[in-house]
């Protein structure tokens, strides 16, 4: 099933979007990011694995007042996915009026073998 993640950001506060529930897994098919602010201002947008960032989506994209900036959206293709307990977060460079969205699939976690790679 599809699900839509949304909130609105308006300080410089680092903040939780979402946790991956156990025992789940995401993918995520689109992200969307707006400004509806009247000055530029930078976001940075990740996720982590355990409380060490693994990889930002947006690392302090400038994204001018009244615009926006997307990823993903052309398929049903995943463009990343993330696994139970990763938390994505955001964070505004000044305090405005910044959208997010994220729009992805959830489903049951797949068994895997613990020794999968060999070792």
């Amino acid at each position: 099933m599809y699900y839509t993640k949304h909130i609105t950001i308006t300080n410089t506060d680092e903040t939780s979007v979402f946790t991956i529930p156990n025992g789940y897994v995401v993918y995520i098919n689109y992200i969307y990011v707006a400004n509806h602010g009247g000055s530029t201002n930078n976001v940075d947008l990740w996720w982590e694995t355990g409380g060490v960032d693994q990889m930002y989506f947006f690392d302090g994209t400038s994204i001018g007042g009244g615009n926006k900036e997307i990823l993903g959206g052309q398929s049903e293709a995943p463009i990343f996915v993330l696994h139970n307990g990763d938390t994505v977060k955001a964070q505004a460079s000044s305090s405005g009026n910044i959208e997010i969205a994220f729009t992805f699939k959830l489903v049951e976690q797949a068994p895997a073998f613990v020794n999968f790679n060999g070792s």
